[in-house]
């Protein structure tokens, strides 16, 4: 433990706010406006019969809510105020603090910053809390007011973990529960889920699910720890922590999913795969299930493919305009090839899925073939693959070549043998739209090459090539400019009058849960097959020397538009350099 001599428990505060007299409470109400000297005298007697705090005895009055009081206090001596109605609290900070402690001196963690920890308090006054709290923890302590009420009601959310529990079961009754459908019916739900009968947990699997669903999340993400069940979304990209729940609630929820998922609920040693469509009023949604054996027990990962969820148009896609109108010229053609390019999770499907809704047309046969179809597009024809019917790439590519179509859109071109039907289809006469998981835009030529298609066919049938990826936007509701360090400027590798002229950070807030990030916009390259790039991929050259004749050809890189999106102040310099600048390296 660190040693609290060292360590003072008012650092960095006013030391004579600090020894301000607890009896003088009621003077300060009333210097400040907040409560008459009458009324005060009134409370006054009344303290003295019952021996209680004044501004109980005045809450129990109802001469000024605890709310005020804790708000006026706040501002009278500069002590940040925090509404825990609607503030996080990281889950990481809990530990710090005994639930017993927490609920005899009325504090609660909330974060870990600035070198200490921050902790809200009824009363923050109180030098003998404080010491106690930075004897504990061993941290210096950054005090802040809350009401004792709202203290409360935190610990218990955040320390009766088995009784937030049963509150959100009650919640549920009393909401639209979610229906289950699995894609099998090898294994009968009733049958063998009877044993954990109307359990909590059960339901908490429902709420789960759902709570993802309305927060936009991609992924969830159940996970065995030590001591506790940690529950997280992806959201925006990036993981961010949802809920808490005691380590005895591991089996029964995993049960559960593999459940409604048809997998094998005494299989706890391999990994498994499962899937489920779920519905309920205001969406549909198809979920693919992941069970991983861990050492504290199993993990499971639930991707969401919300079906009625609303897909970007082209115009809504956040391409430079004149890239946008460059793809638009490659769609409007009538025949050939064209990639998305990008890792996972940069946003290729979303813009394969604009492209085919700005194209589809009462005329035209647009087909696409998916695993798995993440929208419902009306007026098209969808397939979707399934393996162990035998419903391969390429299996339903040649039934597709015999159905007539103009368009094809094929999901992702993962071999040989889908890679050389789909060159074939744009060499007759076809516009195959389809992606590719590689860094930038040259390299999906390379990709091809590597995958088995000769130079000629690649010359031959690719239009052009887009490659993206997916940033997080800033808050805008704690959005604030500031200068950055020299060493994180010289890693944008730009010069002193490229360089933008004002920077901005989100601080984080309440609106993004404490993130500093809301929402997430694309940043592209589009590489157009000109004359020059055919030659050099004709001629074997390197993806380098594609590169270089592709920006002297118009292309405008990532890196560059990661710089733009900076400028405009859409972006942090971090976030583009994570997600731009590596696709450059």
């Amino acid at each position: 433990m660190a040693d609290n001599n060292k360590i003072s428990p008012t650092q960095g505060m006013d030391e004579k706010r600090y020894f301000l007299d607890k009896r003088k409470l009621g003077e300060l109400l009333v210097e400040i406006g907040a409560l008459s000297q009458n009324d005060l005298q009134k409370a006054l007697g009344v303290q003295k019969g019952t021996g209680k705090r004044l501004g109980l005895v005045l809450s129990e009055m109802q001469l000024i809510s605890e709310y005020e009081i804790a708000f006026a206090l706040a501002m009278q001596v500069k002590i940040p105020f925090i509404d825990l109605e609607d503030h996080p609290i990281d889950a990481d900070v809990i530990k710090f603090i005994p639930k017993e402690t927490c609920k005899k001196l009325l504090c609660i963690p909330i974060h870990k910053k600035d070198g200490g920890l921050h902790v809200s308090m009824a009363d923050p006054f109180d030098l003998n809390i404080i010491k106690e709290i930075t004897f504990i923890t061993g941290l210096k302590i950054y005090p802040a007011i809350s009401t004792a009420t709202q203290i409360l009601d935190r610990i218990e959310k955040h320390y009766h973990l088995e009784k937030t529990v049963s509150d959100v079961a009650q919640e549920l009754a009393r909401d639209e529960l979610l229906e289950f459908f699995p894609e099998t019916e090898e294994i009968s739900p009733e049958d063998e889920f009877d044993e954990l009968g109307d359990s909590p947990l059960v339901k908490m699997v429902d709420l789960i699910i759902k709570n993802a669903i309305k927060k936009g999340a991609s992924d969830i993400h159940i996970e065995a720890q030590e001591k506790q069940v940690r529950v997280r979304n992806r959201i925006d990209g990036c993981l961010q922590d949802t809920l808490s729940l005691p380590k005895s609630a591991l089996p029964i929820i995993i049960s559960r999913i593999k459940v409604l998922g048809s997998m094998d609920i005494a299989e706890k040693r391999l990994p498994q795969d499962g899937r489920i469509k779920v519905k309920a009023k205001g969406f549909s949604a198809d979920l693919r299930i992941s069970t991983l054996p861990t050492y504290y027990g199993e993990k499971a990962v639930i991707r969401i493919l919300n079906k009625t969820g609303t897909f970007l148009t082209m115009d809504k896609l956040g391409f430079d305009p004149e890239n946008l109108s460059t793809l638009r010229k490659f769609i409007n053609r009538p025949q050939g090839m064209i990639l998305i390019t990008g890792p996972t999770g940069s946003g290729k499907t979303s813009t394969l899925y604009a492209c085919v809704h700005e194209i589809r047309s009462d005329d035209i046969n647009l087909i696409t073939v998916e695993d798995p179809v993440e929208y419902e597009l009306a007026g098209i024809n969808q397939v979707q693959i399934n393996e162990k019917a035998g419903l391969t790439f390429p299996f339903i590519l040649r039934a597709i070549l015999r159905q007539d179509p103009d368009i094809i859109m094929i999901g992702e071109i993962r071999d040989l043998e889908t890679a050389e039907i789909a060159v074939q289809a744009s060499l007759t006469g076809h516009l195959v739209l389809s992606t590719l998981h590689t860094n930038d835009a040259p390299s999906a030529i390379t990709r091809l090459l590597d995958i088995g298609i000769p130079p000629y066919m690649i010359t031959s049938t690719v239009v052009g090539v887009v490659a993206q990826r997916l940033l997080r936007k800033i808050c805008p509701d704690c959005k604030e400019s500031y200068t950055p360090n020299p060493e994180m400027l010289s890693l944008l590798n730009v010069s002193h009058q490229n360089a933008p002229s004002e920077f901005f950070r989100g601080t984080g807030c309440a609106q993004c849960n404490n993130t500093g990030f809301k929402g997430r916009t694309v940043i592209e390259e589009i590489m157009t097959m000109g004359h020059k790039v055919r030659e050099l991929v004709l001629s074997g050259a390197g993806t380098d020397s594609v590169r270089e004749a592709a920006i002297a050809n118009g292309m405008t890189t990532l890196a560059y538009n990661g710089l733009e999106k900076i400028r405009s102040g859409v972006t942090t310099i971090e976030e583009a350099l994570k997600q731009a600048y590596q696709a450059e390296e």
